[in-house]
């Protein structure tokens, strides 16, 4: 006795339904990774606060809770597209909008940047704002991509990526001044 046609879909569909522990394992690792590069682009921030050199701030996530679980647990979901990561103002009144990501790769792909996060970086900078996207790798090299180079990777390099060996060809990394700061905008 066979299946029929209906079972066969039905039993194809939960197939694809099923998630894989692997993939959301490395999904976990690859979002605390990401994490921890975040909080250290806010503590070089707090150096540029401290400083009297610029206030920039982490964009919170557009969020609705859907219901609460127990002990401060939530569960949510994004209410629009995210903004990008961090935007503020260096002193003397120059607006900075940049996205930070983080890479366990030796290149970083065009599309770690939403569509929507590379037009919004490149609305910001059409008015005149400082827009960039703030690369990261595992070696804690940081580079500083500006969003018309992001933008334009395609047609400067010949495909959907840029390596960190040409990052640094394009002496785009960010500078390490005294005691290890890393200065991503130049102004310390």
């Amino acid at each position: 006795m066979g299946m029929s046609l209906e079972e066969y879909r039905n039993l194809i569909q939960n197939d694809f339904k099923t998630k894989n522990p692997y993939r959301q394992f490395q999904g976990k690792v690859n979002h605390a990774i990401g994490n921890d590069f975040e909080k250290q682009v806010e503590s070089i921030c707090e150096v540029y606060e401290l400083n009297n050199l610029a206030r920039i701030e982490k964009t919170p996530e557009p969020m609705k809770i859907l219901r609460h679980i127990e002990n401060g647990h939530f569960e949510t979901v994004f209410t629009k597209s995210a903004q990008p990561d961090f935007k503020g103002t260096i002193k003397g009144g120059r607006t900075v909008v940049f996205d930070a990501k983080f890479t366990e790769s030796d290149r970083i792909r065009f599309s770690a940047l939403s569509d929507f996060q590379r037009e919004t970086l490149l609305k910001y900078d059409g008015l005149g704002a400082i827009s960039f996207v703030l690369v990261g790798f595992m070696n804690d090299n940081i580079y500083k991509v500006d969003i018309k180079t992001w933008n334009k990777m395609k047609e400067i390099f010949g495909r959907k990526y840029i390596t960190q060996i040409e990052l640094d060809e394009l002496n785009l990394k960010a500078k390490t001044v005294s005691a290890g700061f890393i200065d991503f905008l130049g102004i310390v």
